[in-house]
């Protein structure tokens, strides 16, 4: 692989992750907006935002970690 290359995998990897977690963060706030606001019901609906709360949290914080860990160079045992 030539160095143009691996600098277009490292930049779109890291694209990649920002954007997980940025959609990760976005999915926290729709799931806080529904569990506290009267989006869904008045008084919120706390089943559907606690689960959205806790989808986004999985994509923001955990799922970049996974992915980051199998990117790594050399691999991680």
């Amino acid at each position: 692989m030539t160095r143009d290359e691996q600098e277009r995998l490292a930049r779109s990897r890291f694209a990649m992750l920002s954007a997980m977690r940025a959609a990760g963060v976005l999915t926290m706030l729709l799931g806080m907006w529904i569990w506290w606001g009267d989006v869904v019901r008045r008084g919120g609906h706390m089943p559907i935002g606690f689960t959205l709360f806790v989808i986004g949290f999985a994509g923001s914080l955990i799922v970049p970690q996974i992915l980051a860990g199998r990117w790594r160079t050399p691999p991680r045992r």
